[in-house]
């Protein structure tokens, strides 16, 4: 029994017991974010990606701004430009598949260009996202 409480032991089986934790902690928050829920669909191409953040855009009240204007305005704003936006499938260090979709936007009514930047989850689901407008 003595040998088995030695300090030694007893840190090796600490540092066992928190990589466990770690790794079950990593392997629920992937799954958690890479299955989708009822009435949710996976993201299957850029296309879709792009779809599914304007759909959001539309829905958020942090893109509508006074400075930003409306986020629907900007939304058709992006049908009118030809390359308004990109999106690019990764996966990040706890294997959730992140889609990270850019939005830009110019027209004669709004010299400056405005941006947004969401990122989403497999399923859709926000993970961060941001607006802006350059300057000139």
């Amino acid at each position: 029994m003595k040998k088995i409480l030695r300090p030694r032991n007893v840190f090796l089986g600490l540092i066992a017991l928190l990589l466990a934790l770690w790794i079950g902690f990593v392997a629920e928050f992937s799954y958690r974010m890479n299955s989708c829920g009822p009435g949710d669909r996976v993201i299957q191409s850029e296309v879709d990606a792009i779809e599914v953040a304007k759909k959001k855009i539309v829905k958020d009240a942090r893109f509508s701004s006074n400075r930003f204007g409306s986020a629907p305005d900007f939304v058709d704003d992006l049908s009118e430009m030809e390359n308004c936006c990109s999106a690019v499938r990764t996966r990040n260090y706890s294997f959730v598949v992140v889609w990270e979709v850019n939005l830009f936007a110019r027209t004669a009514a709004r010299p400056n260009p405005r941006h947004a930047t969401v990122m989403l989850s497999n399923c859709g689901s926000y993970i961060f996202a941001e607006s802006g407008i350059y300057a000139d």
